[in-house]
């Protein structure tokens, strides 16, 4: 976490220049205004809202009455956006900032919290974990790039989950869900092609074939990425940067109609380049991962009661490593010379398995949802080679291999958990529910813990919604903080307890003006155990507390056409020293603004402001100053074809120069660029 031990909100100052921007924004609106010929197919679209939830409590309830702060985007949102990766649909999310690092993993900090692996935030894929990283805990680094032609809906529970959902499901909880056969209903390909040599094409097939649905996505995507230029690094040396990235993801389902299904994903990455593990500019960096999970499972219902929902899984996550620390002819401190630089090979397996039960009750005024899971964990088959010696650093004639458990740079291990939950939706009124849920978790390395959420949501009236929540979650510690070893730097600590969140919130709704619709959620959270490093060894020490408020607002204008804006602020804090968390802003904002130009053509562009970030006290340098980016995409339907779909992207419109803070040195992000885009479906 920032800070050591224990930092993103709309800026008012240089009026002048935001208008300018906002009123770029708009000149297209003027240009292309025309009028529209509705179908009523278009129609039924533009009049849909997005009113339930799956995520938040596990079964399908109205969005008024989930006590959650949810965000829902829905694939014709996320289409007309002109977004290419998940992280760039998220990045519109109140409460939400996504932002790079020196290696190959993006992060997602969430109401100020913000860790290197975004262990913290658990993405599922239709209910299943994506988190298979055990060794660092995070799901980004496989999935960033997860298939947006795939993805019929995104939901997003900011706060604590865990009494549903246990560890990773901290501060947020992240479900893709993905598209049926019914809403395919034949084959959709689709291919990109943009700046930084980026190409990308998608395979989308659904079907139903008498009593069977089949789903399958094959995605390919490569990219040289932004070759951002380096000044300076940690050794002195400039340079660009060389992020090269290669994608491959499918997902197959296969559902029955009597309720059993089999579903499969297999995705692989391989990432070159971007500043380096110790920044320091280097031509040889690459990871590569493998991943794939597979889960059998049956849900219907059982009468008109009862819903039963079992499934059994099994995911495998595979990374295979080479770092150049330093680059060839590196000189340290005392005078030693690396010939070949300092390289690192590193290589992992993690493997899991296990299986949930799930019941739910569901009657006239109440529901109950109840489950046990059980799951086995395993760091396996670790790979170390080095050409330096991984204790003392001093240069060796060739690259050796230090894979023997003693020389390792961790152990393997395993553990087991089992978990058993339950949580009750009680409708006192019609406006009224009440929820309630509790959750244990018992871990064989470091025992039990429970995590409760509370909640009520009053509809006061057609118009007027408010919504209270309290909850608290948990964080397993990785394997690399429990059993790191023979690293100067990072050494694990077996002894460690899990981190705890407790999360209240506040969220008001008011839609009482015509065609106008505003949230406004109020939060604190207080995080205790955290782990982190004191000298060289993860223990856990200090307190953080993050405040703030995240505001929404709606206005849809004619048919299809649409404003869309929120602003965040929020103020992480290390508890222990009252200093603010580093590299954060407390102040984000997003304004978009959606123009059905007729009933071919769709103008969407937006703004993303993110306030100046924060130092560490340490810190001496000036804070990264404050930047808006702007996109823009048109996107044309029905081109000459029917369902045949054209678009038009371009990113950081202004080509505003703009940084991610990072400690000792900030991450230069990518200029302006442009991506075309094909796609029909037969």
């Amino acid at each position: 976490m920032n800070s050591s031990v224990c930092g993103r909100a709309l800026y008012y100052g240089k009026r002048d220049v935001v208008f300018r921007k906002i009123l770029y924004l708009s000149i297209p609106t003027i240009i292309f205004a025309n009028p529209f010929n509705a179908t009523l197919e278009d129609e039924a679209s533009w009049l849909k809202d997005e009113t339930f939830v799956i995520s938040a409590s596990r079964v399908k309830e109205n969005i008024k009455k989930t006590s959650a702060s949810i965000t829902v985007i829905d694939e014709d949102t996320i289409n007309k956006m002109g977004a290419n990766t998940l992280l760039d649909v998220l990045r519109v999310v109140p409460g939400l900032g996504v932002s790079q690092s020196n290696i190959y993993v993006d992060k997602i900090g969430v109401r100020g919290v913000e860790t290197w692996f975004s262990e913290k935030v658990l993405i599922l894929l239709d209910g299943h974990s994506l988190n298979s990283d055990l060794l660092n805990g995070g799901a980004t680094s496989a999935f960033a790039n997860f298939p947006l032609e795939h993805i019929k809906r995104i939901e997003i529970i900011r706060g604590p989950a865990s009494a549903l959902y246990g560890e990773n499901a901290f501060t947020a909880l992240i479900n893709i869900i993905t598209k049926e056969a019914q809403d395919i209903n034949g084959v959709q390909i689709s291919a990109k092609s943009g700046s930084y040599n980026t190409s990308a094409a998608n395979l989308l097939l659904g079907k139903r074939y008498e009593n069977v649905d089949i789903t399958a996505n094959v995605n390919y995507r490569d990219t040289n990425g932004y070759k951002a230029y380096i000044e300076s690094d940690s050794i002195g040396n400039s340079g660009h940067i060389n992020p090269t990235s290669k994608r491959v993801n499918t997902n197959l389902s296969i559902k029955h109609k009597n309720g059993f299904y089999a579903k499969a994903n297999y995705n692989t990455t391989e990432d070159g380049p971007r500043y380096g593990a110790a920044y320091a500019l280097n031509n040889e960096d690459m990871s590569k991962r493998e991943t794939y999970f597979v889960e059998l499972g049956y849900k219907d219902k059982i009468n008109d009661l009862y819903t039963l929902d079992t499934r059994v899984y099994h995911d495998s996550f595979k990374a295979d490593n080479l770092w150049e620390i330093f680059p060839e002819g590196y000189t340290n401190i005392f005078h030693t010379t690396y010939p070949n630089g300092m390289l690192a090979i590193s290589g992992y397996t993690n493997k899991k398995s296990g299986m949930e039960t799930l019941l739910t009750l569901k009657k006239e005024n109440y529901t109950v949802i109840s489950g046990l899971s059980y799951e086995t964990q395993k760091l396996q088959d670790p790979l170390y080679k080095t050409n330096y010696n991984p204790s003392t650093g001093a240069p060796l004639s060739s690259m050796q291999n230090f894979s023997d458990p003693s020389t390792n740079f961790v152990s393997e291990a395993d553990r087991k958990f089992w978990a058993a939950y339950s949580e009750l939706l009680y409708d006192l009124t019609e406006s009224l529910r009440l929820t309630a849920g509790v959750r244990y978790d018992h871990y064989s390395d470091f025992g039990g813990i429970f995590n409760p959420r509370l909640g009520a949501a009053w509809e006061i009236n057609p118009h007027n919604n408010i919504k209270l929540m309290y909850g608290e979650a948990f964080r397993a510690p990785t394997f690399a903080e429990l059993y790191n070893k023979n690293n100067p730097a990072l050494v694990g600590n077996s002894s460690l307890n899990p981190e705890r969140v407790k999360t209240i919130e506040l969220n008001l709704q008011n839609t009482s003006l015509d065609n106008l619709g505003v949230s406004l959620s109020i939060f604190k959270s207080a995080i205790d155990d955290i782990i982190s490093t004191a000298g060289n060894t993860y223990v856990n020490q200090g307190k953080t507390t993050t405040q703030g408020i995240e505001a929404e607002i709606r206005q849809n204008l004619h048919r299809g056409s649409y404003i869309v804006a929120n602003y965040t602020y929020q103020n992480p804090k290390c508890s222990t020293t009252s200093q603010s968390l580093e590299n954060i802003s407390r102040h984000e904002g997003y304004l978009a603004l959606n123009y059905r130009i007729n009933s071919t053509f769709n103008l969407y562009t937006d703004a993303k402001y993110i306030g100046k970030q924060t130092r560490a006290s340490t810190d001496t340098r000036d804070e990264v100053k404050s930047s808006i980016t702007n996109n823009a995409t048109v996107l044309a339907k029905d081109v000459m074809l029917k369902d045949l779909q054209m678009k038009f992207s371009v990113y950081n419109l202004l080509d505003e120069k703009t940084y991610d803070s990072s400690s000792p040195y900030d991450y230069p992000l990518g200029g302006r660029s442009y991506m075309a885009e094909l796609s029909y479906k037969f």
